[in-house]
């Protein structure tokens, strides 16, 4: 910095100015920013790049995709994983585009106490051979049982870090301090603990349309205590971050790109390491989804992030099919397989992932042993997974 004086970054997120961003994105030469080295950071902001990249369709998909796939590969380890573990299915929002959602009659409510959870570890444990685990709940209205919450997911990371798991993501909702602090309880601030809160579209107009506007009734209506809820994570102490946006929810992807990276680099800023998720809608009971993304323009935004942000790793899931898996793993850090369905896993055969108890539907269901071991057949090593076939040969 040449003597200048740091400044400290802001201590909660705004949302940038879209027309500032696109006035600045005009000036940014795509070209000589698709020639910069895996270490060097273009001089335009990350927002502004994300967006002139996304815009200039001179660059094609597939030579964004390649010159991602190169800042990314200077990323150790080049993969890691991570299992989710949904413990209910029992929800107070009302989300349009989720099956969970509380006014959902037909959805067959599940809850997992002790044993289920600690039987469900072992499995992963064991029998999948991963080592990284997320915990998801639902999102709840009353305090009490916000704080209840914040308790038991505490007690299930705990348990899962002293059996072994080296790796814990946990999406149960946003956060105020004191369930923070009843969570951190149970785990230290240098654990390896990531939360998970997705904004799902950074939009208010999207946001209230599919969320709700009423958070005194309806909790995940609440834009701005969510988009705070990483903030938050951090004064507390801890590190690890994953925001994400819902891809097909909002029909603007450019200003979702743009918030989006604006987001991650802030938190970057406050020294936090991020993961960035950007999850493809998939069919849910009775729900409003029928908004559709398609594979090119899809595959060009993870692309776009993934060059922009190079050290944050982008969250790619068994909601997509293996075939586009195989195209896009290249720009993914983590790959999460798995079950958005309650206690959903086997010792001796694929998860369970119905629909009237499911959150949505998966399309690739799978064996997580059998997806991450096929992943390192092909020559790319998955941190946190000791594929069980291996250690049974040997």
């Amino acid at each position: 910095m040449d003597g200048q004086p740091q400044v400290a970054p802001p201590m909660e997120f705004a949302l940038p100015d879209y027309a500032e961003v696109r006035a600045e994105a005009l000036t940014v030469d795509t070209r000589a920013v698709l020639a910069t080295g895996p270490h060097k950071e273009p001089t335009a902001s990350r927002a502004a790049v994300a967006l002139a990249l996304w815009l200039d369709r001179s660059i094609s998909t597939e030579e964004l995709k390649a010159a991602a796939e190169q800042r990314c590969a200077a990323r150790m380890p080049r993969l890691h994983t991570f299992v989710p573990l949904y413990t209910t299915n029992y929800c107070d929002s009302e989300c349009k585009m989720c099956s969970m959602r509380a006014g959902n009659n037909r959805m067959v409510r599940k809850f997992s106490g002790r044993n289920e959870i600690i039987e469900q570890l072992d499995i992963l444990y064991r029998h999948e051979g991963v080592r990284g685990v997320g915990f998801l709940t639902g999102e709840y209205g009353e305090k009490y049982v916000r704080l209840s919450t914040a308790f038991r997911i505490g007690w299930a990371m705990r348990t899962a870090l002293d059996m072994g798991f080296e790796r814990i993501y946990f999406n149960i909702g946003s956060m105020e301090p004191d369930e923070i602090d009843v969570l951190a309880d149970w785990v230290r601030r240098d654990d390896p603990v990531t939360m998970c809160v997705f904004q799902e579209s950074y939009d208010r107009d999207t946001y209230r349309r599919f969320m709700g506007n009423t958070p005194q009734n309806v909790p995940k209506a609440d834009f701005d205590r969510r988009i705070r809820s990483f903030d938050r994570w951090l004064d507390a102490g801890f590190q690890y971050v994953n925001p994400g946006v819902l891809v097909g929810l909002h029909e603007d992807l450019a200003a979702e790109i743009v918030t989006l990276v604006a987001h991650g680099d802030h938190l970057r800023a406050r020294g936090a390491t991020v993961d960035l998720s950007v999850p493809r809608m998939r069919p849910a009971m009775s729900s409003r989804d029928s908004t559709r993304v398609g594979d090119d323009d899809y595959l060009r935004m993870m692309a776009v992030i993934a060059f922009t942000c190079p050290e944050q790793r982008l969250v790619l899931t068994t909601r997509e099919p293996q075939s586009f898996q195989d195209v896009a793993m290249g720009l993914a850090g983590v790959i999460s397989p798995g079950s958005p369905d309650v206690a959903p896993y086997r010792a001796n055969s694929q998860a369970q992932n119905a629909e009237d108890s499911s959150q949505f539907l998966v399309a690739d269901l799978r064996r997580p042993r059998h997806i991450l071991g096929r992943i390192e057949a092909s020559g790319t090593e998955v941190d946190y997974f000791q594929n069980p076939a291996a250690t049974a040969a040997v």
